[in-house]
């Protein structure tokens, strides 16, 4: 004994009993992972269903900012939501009014979902999890609450503003919906929901969890992130005519739109879903993750990480290009976003770039951020489920740099068995994933 500490070489040997955290063991390369329940909330459609419908419509969501005045500001639109009663979605009422947008967006995609799922959450909570990613978390309560205290001082503070931490709305879905298995967030900014859908995958791959209701959530229309993101020129300025503001691959494009949204989906273990009778949407079969290391804003001018991501989620999904039917693409009408994805589809697709259709949500929706890749997964399954690719609006000319086959202001029939869904995120974070046709 050194003092009241026992000397290291007399501990028992350390025994983690695995079998204690996991209702299995599972070899993750048998396992398969699909989608049985989907949730979102748009600014283009607070369902689902009204989501896709005007995805088909091609209608964009993107007007005047209403929620607060732009008279200052050299940015003054974006894609706002008109909630329908928040409260609905919350067992006490009230916290739809106290928690951030973000929770709140985040609640209502995620109850969707789990009901959309049809899984008795109760019967077995230990083995459902949640996992909800976001960019900026509560960047409106930060807002709002530094105001307050430079105005009134330290008393004027909500005490509820604590709960703007990044992993609130995964925290507060387990708490409403009892779900008590893995349950925290993740973040890499815009390419945040992808990176959740991998995190998710592998868990249920690995026997923690039998399901996890897994996306993102975002909230970032207040005057801090405007101005932020303004005042690095990576906004559209097209206040004069906010719908056609977001142009993917359009050779006019002259930055994103900043929007809020929500989009969760259920991710199961194929058996689990089988044996409970549950509805198969999709199949999540390739997750590709990488990273630049090169700049805290800018993409590598090689498209290297955006690259890689794309290689490793076809080699995951044991696809090649050809098999890809759609690229859902990240495309968010930054002038070196655009370009720089084109290069990484045309690298990691060489001819077949020019041929195989993509397409932009953001084109329609601005950019929700943390939860882009979310939406854009609905969108994905939604593709294979009803054989139609909706379209990229707003597109006058394509940039001639940009030799993409993009799919240009009409939606486009077509059989759809694997989509590649990508989303690239500030500080040179890339995670794509292959969402398939179920196939039993």
């Amino acid at each position: 004994m050194v003092g009241n500490l026992p000397r290291l070489d007399k501990l028992p040997p350390l025994r983690l009993n695995i079998l204690s955290m996991t209702q299995s063991l599972r070899n993750p390369h048998e396992v398969r992972v699909v989608i049985t329940g989907l949730g979102a909330i748009t600014p283009i459609g607070n369902t689902v269903a009204e989501y896709w419908d005007n995805l088909i419509k091609g209608k964009s969501g993107v007007r005047r900012i209403s929620t607060f005045s732009t008279d200052d500001y050299s940015v003054q639109i974006a894609g706002e939501i008109d909630l329908p009663d928040a409260g609905l979605y919350f067992k006490d009422r009230k916290m739809a009014r106290r928690l951030d947008r973000y929770v709140v967006l985040g609640q209502m995609a995620g109850t969707q979902a789990i009901k959309d799922s049809g899984l008795e959450v109760d019967k077995a909570p230990q083995r459902y999890g949640a996992l909800i990613a976001t960019g900026d978390g509560g960047i409106g309560a930060h807002f709002i609450n530094a105001k307050r205290i430079v105005q009134d001082g330290m008393q004027a503070t909500s005490p509820f503003f604590v709960m703007c931490i990044p992993n609130t709305a995964s925290g507060y879905l387990a708490m409403e919906w009892n779900l008590q298995g893995p349950g925290f967030s993740v973040n890499s900014a815009c390419a945040s929901a992808n990176h959740a859908f991998a995190v998710a995958s592998v868990m249920i791959k690995a026997g923690l969890a039998d399901a996890i209701f897994t996306g993102g959530s975002e909230a970032p229309i207040y005057p801090n992130a405007l101005a932020a993101f303004g005042n690095i020129m990576a906004l559209s300025e097209r206040n004069d005519s906010p719908q056609t503001a977001s142009r993917p691959f359009d050779k006019d494009r002259d930055g994103f739109v900043l929007s809020e949204g929500a989009g969760v989906l259920c991710l199961e273990e194929l058996e689990h879903a089988r044996r409970r009778g549950a509805k198969i949407y999709a199949e999540l079969t390739g997750c590709g993750l990488a990273t630049d290391a090169h700049d805290l804003v800018a993409p590598h001018p090689d498209a290297r990480g955006s690259t890689q991501a794309i290689q490793n989620a076809l080699d995951a999904a044991g696809l090649n290009p050809g098999q890809i039917d759609l690229i859902n693409c990240h495309a968010t009408s930054t002038p070196l976003g655009d370009l720089s994805e084109s290069r990484a589809i045309e690298r990691a697709f060489k001819e077949l770039a020019a041929k195989t259709p993509v397409h932009s949500t953001k084109s329609m929706t601005g950019h929700p951020m943390g939860a882009a890749s979310a939406i854009e997964a609905i969108a994905a399954i939604l593709a294979i489920q009803q054989g139609v690719i909706h379209p990229t609006i707003n597109q006058f000319e394509q940039d001639p740099k940009i030799g993409l086959n993009v799919v240009r202001n009409q939606p486009m029939e077509a059989k759809v068995d694997h989509v590649l869904s990508n989303g690239f995120g500030f500080g040179g974070h890339n995670a794509s994933v292959i969402i398939s046709r179920f196939r039993g």
